[in-house]
């Protein structure tokens, strides 16, 4: 399938939604009562175990124990025990305990890393294990998205595409829009950035950046780099994998996002320490007005400062060039050792049903995977406008074993310009040949 047209499939789908339909909505295609599941229901004792980023998060961690806590009342004979690990944690453990041969039933996977848990042998082909039929229930660019040779890698959950998410209540009273291009951003950042209690230094600032090194960081500045006409990894006309890395337009981008730091002054201190995590909780104590996440923000700021529902809106992340964003997907993988693979499958049908799934997503705030969810979905909200629009503008993930490690590539670069006579030459000099080094092993 033509991947621009499947994307606008999608868009268009969750642009026409309507609103929360969960009570009265049609029956449940698949609701995780399989075949397997009556056999979990009366079944020997079955203990799953699942590595899951979501239980080191809130809400989203208490919400998923609450729906396999809902799955094991069901059935009786199954225990769920979830081994929680950061995102920023995950490809280092899985890689691990894939080495020693000691991974769980099931694991949470992106993009960015199923290629290389494909070329280890440790994801069960989940097409076989779901069936064609089953899976039309998702929108197609997801299916595909979570694919490696047409093979399911991992079951698709939720999405969480890249956006702007501001203070909306902080705008109106400064009479301000949200930031269309780069300069925009600064000009809005600057103004935000202020001494709120009158000692002479700013308490108040424009941008949340989120400038650990880890995948955290690094896949949010991905698409400011892309947004400025640079690709960390990129395929040229004969099919050969190129970087621009060293490129005119990459060190201004790394240059721009550096300079709001060290010249512009609208990002808090301690930025190269400040993660997802910190930098939402920046904005919940009203510290900053801006920050680049996806949906999940909401539930994560929220949990913190619920007398911000209906003050934080989203846009578009701004440009330089183009607007860009990632979809990312996240979802759970099989592995391919378990000997509960049925049961595995049969509680992840269950999660992702449409009762679930409608309260999953207004809990997490996550855009939905399943199609008969997306419709039953308001995305026309100003919370959520601008993840909906940025799903026009998300890339696809490069089909390269080691993607993930672009991610600290860019990571290490921006956080040499995050410090004070930063060489942005030196910076993606560096960038560039760790990247020619991923390419050169990549054709061997």
């Amino acid at each position: 399938m033509n991947k621009k047209m499947a994307k606008l499939g999608l868009l268009s789908a969750l642009a026409l939604t309507v609103g929360l339909t969960g009570c009265g909505a049609k029956p449940e295609a698949s609701t995780g009562k399989t075949a397997a599941g009556a056999d979990n229901q009366a079944g020997k004792p079955v203990t799953i175990k699942i590595i899951s980023v979501s239980q080191t998060e809130k809400p989203d961690g208490p919400a998923e124990k609450e729906m396999a806590d809902e799955y094991m009342r069901l059935h009786p004979n199954v225990k769920i025990e979830f081994i929680g690990v950061p995102l920023n944690d995950l490809f280092k453990k899985l890689t691990t305990l894939a080495t020693a041969g000691d991974l769980p039933d099931a694991f949470t996977n992106t993009p960015e890393f199923m290629r290389t848990a494909y070329g280890m042998n440790i994801t069960a082909d989940l097409t076989k294990l779901l069936g064609d039929q089953y899976l039309k229930e998702f929108y197609p660019y997801i299916v595909e998205e979570s694919s490696v040779d047409g093979k399911l890698q991992f079951f698709p959950w939720n999405a969480t595409p890249q956006a702007l998410v501001y203070r909306g209540d902080w705008f109106e009273a400064e009479g301000l829009k949200a930031p269309e291009t780069w300069d925009d951003f600064v000009t809005v950042a600057k103004k935000l950035t202020k001494d709120t209690n009158g000692d002479g230094k700013p308490d108040q600032w424009g941008f949340g950046m989120v400038g650990t090194r880890n995948s955290s960081g690094g896949s949010r500045f991905i698409p400011v780099l892309r947004s400025f006409g640079a690709d960390e990894l990129r395929q040229d006309a004969s099919g050969k994998w190129v970087t621009d890395l060293e490129s005119p337009k990459a060190k201004e981008a790394f240059q721009f996002y550096g300079d709001l730091f060290t010249k512009h002054g609208v990002v808090p201190p301690g930025v190269t320490e400040t993660g997802f995590p910190e930098a939402a909780t920046l904005m919940a104590n009203g510290k900053v007005g801006m920050l680049i996440s996806g949906p999940n923000a909401f539930g994560t700021i929220l949990a913190q400062n619920p007398s911000l529902k209906g003050k934080l809106y989203s846009a578009p992340i701004p440009k330089k060039e183009k607007n860009v964003s990632t979809f990312g997907l996240i979802g759970y993988s099989v592995s391919e050792q378990s000997k509960n693979k049925e049961a595995v499958v049969d509680y992840l049908k269950f999660v992702v049903n449409k009762e679930n799934s409608l309260k999953w997503n207004a809990v997490s705030g996550r855009l939905p995977t399943r199609v008969d969810v997306g419709e039953s979905q308001q995305l026309n909200t100003p919370e959520m406008v601008g993840f909906s629009k940025s799903i026009a503008n998300a890339f696809h993930v490069p089909n390269f074993s080691t993607y993930t490690q672009f991610q600290d590539i860019v990571a290490e670069a921006y956080q040499m310009l995050l410090a004070k006579g930063g060489d942005v030459d030196a910076a993606t000099k560096k960038a560039a040949a760790r990247a020619n080094d991923l390419i050169q092993k990549e054709g061997k």
